[in-house]
């Protein structure tokens, strides 16, 4: 049981952040983008500063040493992915989504070659193409079989493209900063820049209604599909490698298709089938190394 245990911890996290994605859906119309995303990370940071605060605070001084690249860090993750994401959930479907959502390594690949200088091999390249083709097709078929653009697709893509940014970018993240400490500035400088977006209110949201379903919600994606899925995620990383670990998050869409038929009435339409093929299929390309480049490396 010992041995099997990391790898079934590590079916959580996809479940719970596909969770997420039909908890954003099913609020949209209830709970504002912004009022989500803060609630959710304030909630989230008064559970974790119980466990967390002795070891941020002796780590201030790195922590101010790296300021700039840590804020950029907390911007492009906790600051707007989910404010992005719940903006596209008022207006396109959570299946929607979540397959948008599947093409994030694709977007890493792509932006690590034009911004990081990361190779790229014609197999890479021919991937990148069938995923992206995907995307495009789920975004400019609509539901008539007409050629229309969703704007809730577009929030979700940029989205996206932020969080394959923030991935690219913890290559810059200080190595000796915990993982702990690291999580809290980032959870803390999320609640500080939606708090003042919130005072701010572009999109002139309503307060939050304080519900018992709207505190489920939040304490939703505030436990689970954040911490609960933070610790397990992390949990199986460390058991088992960060490369057997990325292939659990494939189970996402698989995930979010069964939550929103349950609990969203959705159902996959042949423009899903096609699309989703198309992304698989690219992914398949674009992040599996042929046998031979694995052996030379391994030389």
């Amino acid at each position: 049981m010992d041995r099997t245990w990391p790898y079934l911890v590590l079916l959580l996290p996809p479940l719970f952040w596909a969770g997420n994605f039909v908890v954003g859906r099913a609020f949209a119309s209830d709970i504002g983008a912004i009022t989500m995303s803060f609630y959710r990370w304030a909630f989230a940071l008064c559970l974790l500063l119980p466990f967390a605060f002795k070891r941020a605070q002796s780590e201030l001084p790195l922590i101010i040493k790296n300021l700039p690249i840590l804020t950029i860090l907390a911007l492009l993750s906790v600051a707007s992915f989910n404010v992005l994401l719940y903006i596209g959930l008022r207006d396109t479907e959570a299946t929607n989504a979540l397959l948008i959502n599947s093409s994030i390594p694709v977007w890493i690949v792509l932006f690590g070659v034009v911004f990081f200088g990361d190779t790229l091999s014609p197999r890479r390249g021919a991937g990148i193409l069938v995923s992206l083709t995907g995307v495009a097709y789920l975004i400019l078929s609509g539901k008539t079989g007409q050629l229309t653009v969703n704007p809730g697709d577009l929030w979700v893509i940029s989205s996206s493209i932020g969080w394959a940014f923030y991935s690219l970018t913890l290559r810059k993240k200080p190595r000796k900063l915990s993982g702990l400490s690291f999580l809290t500035y980032i959870v803390f400088f999320g609640v500080c820049f939606n708090g003042l977006l919130l005072g701010i209110n572009p999109f002139n949201e309503p307060p939050l209604a304080l519900t018992l379903e709207t505190f489920y919600a939040v304490g939703y994606v505030a436990i689970f599909a954040s911490l609960g899925a933070y610790i397990c995620w992390n949990y199986g990383v460390g058991q088992l490698g960060a490369q057997v670990a990325g292939q659990y998050i494939h189970l996402m869409p698989f995930y979010g298709v069964i939550l929103a038929y349950i609990f969203l009435n959705e159902s996959l339409t042949s423009n899903h089938w096609i699309a989703g093929a198309l992304i698989a299929t690219g992914l398949f390309l674009a992040l599996r190394e042929p046998k031979y480049a694995m052996v030379s490396k391994s030389d």
